[in-house]
């Protein structure tokens, strides 16, 4: 019979010899003429096991770091006859349920450019195959708004295409679509049945934002980042007015804390990364994100 000790350093190496066989292998993931890509070990030292993985452009003898400590790496797209954009996009993704990882947009010809971005909810990222241009789908993330979880992540997918030798928003694309008034009620209706509910939750309290929903309000945050991010800040602010809950009292007057909820979630879009990246100030109605943000944007 093992003893204890032998047996926990038979599961522990078990367990160690299962990582590294699961680990991506060391290999070159494009290649083009005396220029590859390659998937590599992380250089030794730090904090971090032999599955850790690197990524590295070679051209012949010289090495050009791209990104490291990566769970895995991956190559989204290469460029064919009849694109436009870098010669290769991979993906160094670090692992874990929140989909943290790094872009890169690399061109070898005629001169060497990268391109980085770099943020969670990676691995939502789509790009999309044909001729012309680049283009490809990136989610902007808004992140354990009113208690939402981690996993809980609001998701709304900015078109990106490839534009003066860099990612750049398509702004045609995102304000693009017009909710008709059919689905602006659907929207409300079922913001309204969540805000409802929330209010039940924490009722009689005077002021329902705060206190934080238990597990957010994603039906709400999903509605209005939609339209705040298509160029209708406007509707979103209405519908949010519309759904609001009012309180059991006699007076049936709102609860307190709207103008709160906007602001915050206002702040959430305007401190996002991609809002800065991309230049999203350029959105029609951006204005009254960015005076929500600032706490100044009464109900209408």
């Amino acid at each position: 019979m093992l003893k204890k000790p032998i047996l926990m350093s038979a599961i522990l190496m078990a367990a160690a010899t299962e990582a590294l066989a699961q680990a991506q292998p060391p290999e070159p993931i494009w290649k083009s003429g005396p220029d590859s890509i390659v998937v590599t070990s992380c250089a030794p030292g730090g904090d971090h096991d032999d599955s850790c993985r690197a990524v590295e452009l070679r051209r012949g003898d010289n090495i050009v770091p791209l990104g490291s400590e990566f769970q895995s790496a991956t190559l989204l797209w290469s460029r064919h006859p009849g694109q436009t954009g870098p010669d290769a996009l991979v993906r160094g993704d670090f692992g874990g349920s929140g989909g943290l990882a790094d872009l890169f947009a690399v061109t070898v010809t005629p001169s060497l450019s990268i391109r980085k971005l770099s943020g969670e909810r990676m691995d939502e990222l789509v790009a999309q195959p044909g001729p012309g241009p680049l283009r490809l789908t990136l989610p902007f993330d808004i992140e354990m708004f009113n208690g939402a979880p981690h996993g809980g992540a609001t998701i709304v997918r900015l078109p990106i295409q490839w534009s003066g030798g860099d990612f750049s928003v398509d702004l045609a694309a995102l304000t693009h679509r017009a909710l008709s008034q059919d689905e602006l009620d659907f929207r409300a209706l079922a913001v309204k049945a969540e805000l409802d509910q929330w209010a039940q939750d924490v009722y009689p309290a005077p002021s329902l934002y705060p206190p934080k929903a238990r597990s957010g309000t994603p039906v709400t945050v999903q509605a209005l980042a939609e339209l705040m991010l298509s160029g209708h800040a406007d509707q979103a602010r209405q519908l949010l007015h519309r759904a609001w809950p009012r309180s059991h009292e006699r007076t049936n007057s709102p609860l307190g804390g709207e103008d709160g909820f906007w602001t915050a979630l206002c702040q959430s879009v305007v401190g996002n990364a991609s809002w800065k990246r991309f230049d999203l100030g350029r959105l029609p109605q951006a204005d009254r994100i960015r005076t929500g943000a600032a706490g100044g944007s009464p109900p209408t």
